[in-house]
């Protein structure tokens, strides 16, 4: 008679199938042994939606939540408003599932009128949240902050077409804010939301920068970059045409990358936030440049093409003196007939080293 397989050969054997969710729904049925170590990466991510995965199913399936799957739960992503809200009526104690999270993701949670909805179930959901991502939400601008203030490990944070309401209902700001100090991705961010962000008592501290933005918000954005000079390690920043000089870099002594994207030709706030750069760990630097207007490319005047030539002079210059890669993308489109052409000839330094090409 054969000796029994130790139980570490089992965890071995369900660790090595992590990624195959059928096969370790299968071993699920193999041995009630199993099924905890399976669970740990069945229910690694949980995905809810008001049609293909409610809430109240997972209640259903799972009533108590001291026995939940949902401990083993690491990614939970909320999709549309009815997908927390009917579950929040029904049993407010939902949440109670996923208490060790560490990434959550909210999106679509907009009513038909566009009226603010509550995130008060969603507060401090999990004391190990670090990343915080909501897209389209419509929400109270207190609500919306006492969101994020709730998570104290929170590091990585992404707020894309977010609607506020209450812009003067200031909210308390607490003694101490959350970590912050891992990336931050921006997608026409408000004023509001950007004035609040500025505000947090500690912090923010981001190392990475992603944010595009409309010129009403630029500014506040600007300074938001200052104030992690000292910590940023990636930027990547689109404005639709701000003023020459708004974006100072020169306290960012840790920049490694730096992307810039615009919507025009208009290069000159380009230029001068990389004359502004000082950064000894600057690597890369690219440049995006679209234009879905063909006007834009047949009238270049004498003052915009001056600027063209001082970008080809000062990259070809970081390029020899400071050993850095730029790059530079323009985005062909319908109505912008001959824009790769243009960016050749303006750029005829960086050409030649064949370092300009179109998407």
């Amino acid at each position: 008679m054969l000796p029994p397989i130790p139980l570490e050969i089992f965890d071995f054997i369900v660790d090595h199938l992590h990624d195959d969710p059928t096969a370790l729904k299968s071993c699920c049925l193999v041995s009630k042994s199993w099924v905890p170590r399976a669970r740990r990466y069945l229910f690694a991510q949980v995905e809810f939606t008001s049609h293909r995965c409610p809430i109240q199913s997972w209640i259903n399936a799972f009533p108590d939540p001291s026995n939940s799957p949902g401990h083993h739960t690491r990614s939970l992503n909320l999709y549309d408003i009815k997908s927390t809200n009917a579950a929040g009526t029904i049993a407010p104690t939902w949440v109670h599932h996923f208490s060790q999270i560490e990434e959550l993701t909210v999106a679509n949670f907009m009513s038909r009128n566009l009226l603010p909805v509550s995130f008060v179930q969603l507060r401090g959901l999990s004391p190990t949240l670090k990343s915080l991502h909501i897209f389209h939400v419509s929400a109270r601008l207190s609500e919306f902050f006492d969101l994020i203030c709730s998570f104290p490990l929170l590091e990585n944070l992404s707020l894309h077409f977010i609607t506020t309401w209450g812009d003067a209902d200031r909210w308390y700001t607490p003694p101490t804010s959350p970590k912050l100090t891992g990336s931050l991705h921006l997608i026409d961010p408000s004023p509001l939301v950007t004035r609040e962000l500025l505000a947090f008592p500690i912090g923010p501290r981001f190392s990475q920068i992603a944010v595009s933005c409309p010129v009403e918000s630029a500014k506040l954005v600007a300074d938001l970059i200052s104030k992690c000079s000292d910590t940023l390690e990636y930027l990547t920043v689109g404005f639709d045409y701000p003023t020459p000089g708004l974006l100072d870099l020169s306290e960012a002594i840790k920049l490694k990358e730096m992307r810039f994207e615009s919507v025009g030709l208009d290069v000159r706030w380009v230029i001068t936030a990389l004359r502004t750069a000082k950064s000894a760990n600057l690597q890369n630097i690219m440049i995006k440049i679209g234009s879905s207007r063909s006007t834009l490319v047949k009238t270049i005047g004498e003052t915009l093409h001056r600027e063209w030539e001082d970008l080809d002079h000062l990259l070809d210059q970081l390029w020899t003196s400071r050993s850095i890669r730029p790059k530079v993308t323009y985005e062909l489109r319908r109505a912008a007939n001959g824009l790769g052409e243009l960016v050749q000839s303006f750029l005829p330094k960086l050409a030649s080293k064949g370092v300009i090409n179109g998407v």
